[in-house]
């Protein structure tokens, strides 16, 4: 049995977690040299932990606290 693809599994999910309440973005990423779901969000709260599921399709997620997203000018 061949793994999920990861982009694949970002695709699939990022409706259902963009749905978590302080979730502000999904990615493909990387947690201690292994491919995960990262779940982007303003603060950590151990709501979102309890919301989002540790795996997907076999995939482990990882949650990263980016604080609130910034517009920057353009030059």
């Amino acid at each position: 049995m061949s793994s999920p693809d990861l982009a694949g599994v970002v695709v699939r999910h990022a409706e259902s977690l963009m749905a978590v309440p302080g979730v502000i973005g999904v990615a493909e990423g990387e947690h201690a040299g292994t491919p995960c779901v990262l779940v982007l969000v303003r603060r950590k709260t151990s709501e979102i932990v309890a919301r989002v599921p540790a795996v997907l399709e076999g995939i482990p997620t990882d949650i990263l606290e980016t604080g609130a997203p910034e517009a920057f000018e353009r030059y």
